[in-house]
Protein backbone atom coordinates (compact mmCIF):
# COMPACT_ATOMS: atom_id res chain seq x y z
CA UNK A 1 0.00 0.00 0.00
CA UNK A 2 1.55 3.11 -1.09
CA UNK A 3 1.33 6.21 1.51
CA UNK A 4 2.52 10.06 1.79
CA UNK A 5 2.37 11.22 5.43
CA UNK A 6 1.71 14.72 6.06
CA UNK A 7 5.00 16.13 8.34
CA UNK A 8 2.28 16.76 11.17
CA UNK A 9 2.08 12.99 11.07
CA UNK A 10 5.58 11.77 10.68
CA UNK A 11 6.39 14.35 13.60
CA UNK A 12 3.23 13.07 15.72
CA UNK A 13 4.38 9.89 15.51
CA UNK A 14 8.10 10.00 16.54
CA UNK A 15 8.06 12.35 19.29
CA UNK A 16 4.09 12.15 20.80
CA UNK A 17 2.65 8.40 20.02
CA UNK A 18 -0.84 7.94 19.39
CA UNK A 19 -2.17 7.15 16.39
CA UNK A 20 0.29 8.51 14.09
CA UNK A 21 3.17 6.11 16.10
CA UNK A 22 1.00 3.31 15.23
CA UNK A 23 1.44 4.48 11.31
CA UNK A 24 5.14 5.35 11.85
CA UNK A 25 5.00 1.44 13.38
CA UNK A 26 3.15 -0.49 10.59
CA UNK A 27 5.84 1.54 8.00
CA UNK A 28 8.70 0.06 10.37
CA UNK A 29 7.33 -3.47 10.09
CA UNK A 30 7.78 -2.27 6.54
CA UNK A 31 3.95 -3.10 5.84
CA UNK A 32 3.17 0.04 3.90
CA UNK A 33 5.57 1.89 1.55
CA UNK A 34 6.06 5.86 2.14
CA UNK A 35 6.62 7.91 -0.80
CA UNK A 36 7.80 11.45 -0.90
CA UNK A 37 9.28 13.99 -2.95
CA UNK A 38 12.84 16.66 -2.16
CA UNK A 39 10.50 19.04 -0.99
CA UNK A 40 8.66 16.86 1.48
CA UNK A 41 12.27 15.31 3.04
CA UNK A 42 13.57 18.73 3.18
CA UNK A 43 10.28 19.85 5.34
CA UNK A 44 10.36 16.59 7.07
CA UNK A 45 14.61 17.30 8.10
CA UNK A 46 13.72 21.19 8.74
CA UNK A 47 10.58 20.23 11.37
CA UNK A 48 12.65 17.53 13.05
CA UNK A 49 15.82 19.76 13.62
CA UNK A 50 13.36 22.44 14.88
CA UNK A 51 11.91 20.08 17.21
CA UNK A 52 14.87 18.04 18.69
CA UNK A 53 17.41 20.76 19.94
CA UNK A 54 20.38 18.26 20.58
CA UNK A 55 19.76 16.28 17.49
CA UNK A 56 20.24 12.78 18.46
CA UNK A 57 17.32 11.79 17.56
CA UNK A 58 16.91 14.04 14.53
CA UNK A 59 20.13 12.58 12.72
CA UNK A 60 18.66 8.67 13.94
CA UNK A 61 15.11 9.21 11.95
CA UNK A 62 16.95 11.67 8.68
CA UNK A 63 18.99 8.66 8.31
CA UNK A 64 15.88 5.96 8.57
CA UNK A 65 13.96 7.74 6.46
CA UNK A 66 16.50 8.38 3.49
CA UNK A 67 16.92 4.62 3.89
CA UNK A 68 13.59 3.69 3.87
CA UNK A 69 11.17 6.14 2.13
CA UNK A 70 10.41 5.70 -1.72
CA UNK A 71 12.10 9.47 -2.91
CA UNK A 72 10.05 10.32 -6.40
CA UNK A 73 10.13 12.97 -8.64
CA UNK A 74 7.19 15.29 -8.95
CA UNK A 75 5.14 14.36 -12.05
CA UNK A 76 2.02 16.98 -11.16
CA UNK A 77 1.96 20.38 -10.40
CA UNK A 78 -1.46 20.77 -9.52
CA UNK A 79 -2.54 23.03 -6.85
CA UNK A 80 -5.91 22.26 -4.97
CA UNK A 81 -4.99 22.79 -1.36
CA UNK A 82 -6.28 26.12 0.43
CA UNK A 83 -2.49 26.13 1.40
CA UNK A 84 -0.19 26.41 -1.20
CA UNK A 85 2.12 24.61 0.86
CA UNK A 86 -0.16 21.75 0.82
CA UNK A 87 -0.41 20.91 -2.51
CA UNK A 88 3.17 19.23 -2.56
CA UNK A 89 1.63 16.20 -0.25
CA UNK A 90 -1.43 16.02 -3.17
CA UNK A 91 1.53 16.16 -6.14
CA UNK A 92 3.32 13.29 -4.23
CA UNK A 93 0.72 11.37 -3.83
CA UNK A 94 -0.41 11.72 -7.56
CA UNK A 95 3.13 11.23 -8.99
CA UNK A 96 2.92 7.73 -6.73
CA UNK A 97 -0.52 6.56 -7.75
CA UNK A 98 -0.41 6.67 -3.71
CA UNK A 99 -3.51 4.81 -1.82
CA UNK A 100 -3.92 7.49 0.83
CA UNK A 101 -2.87 11.04 2.03
CA UNK A 102 -2.57 10.91 5.47
CA UNK A 103 -2.92 13.95 7.40
CA UNK A 104 -4.23 15.99 10.62
CA UNK A 105 -4.29 19.45 8.68
CA UNK A 106 -7.63 20.38 7.50
CA UNK A 107 -6.65 22.17 4.36
CA UNK A 108 -5.83 18.98 3.18
CA UNK A 109 -8.70 16.86 4.19
CA UNK A 110 -11.40 19.11 3.23
CA UNK A 111 -10.16 17.49 -0.23
CA UNK A 112 -11.01 14.52 1.21
CA UNK A 113 -10.10 12.40 -2.35
CA UNK A 114 -7.77 13.56 -5.82
CA UNK A 115 -8.68 10.68 -8.52
CA UNK A 116 -7.87 7.50 -6.54
CA UNK A 117 -5.84 9.08 -3.69
CA UNK A 118 -8.24 9.35 -0.44
CA UNK A 119 -7.34 11.71 2.31
CA UNK A 120 -7.54 10.31 5.42
CA UNK A 121 -6.83 11.60 9.41
CA UNK A 122 -4.53 8.92 10.70
CA UNK A 123 -7.50 7.69 13.06
CA UNK A 124 -9.51 6.72 9.68
CA UNK A 125 -6.05 5.38 7.81
CA UNK A 126 -5.72 2.95 10.65
CA UNK A 127 -8.97 1.79 10.53
CA UNK A 128 -9.25 1.16 7.07
CA UNK A 129 -6.07 -0.43 7.89
CA UNK A 130 -6.99 -3.08 10.41
CA UNK A 131 -9.80 -3.97 8.14
CA UNK A 132 -7.61 -5.08 5.53
CA UNK A 133 -5.22 -7.15 7.61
Amino acid sequence: MKIVLDTNVLISGIFWGGKPYTIIEIWLNHRIQLFATKKIIKEYFVVLDRIDKSRKSAKKWQKYILENIHIINEKSFIKLSRDPKDDKFVNCAISANATYIVSGDNDLLELKEIGKTKILTPSAFIKVYEKMI
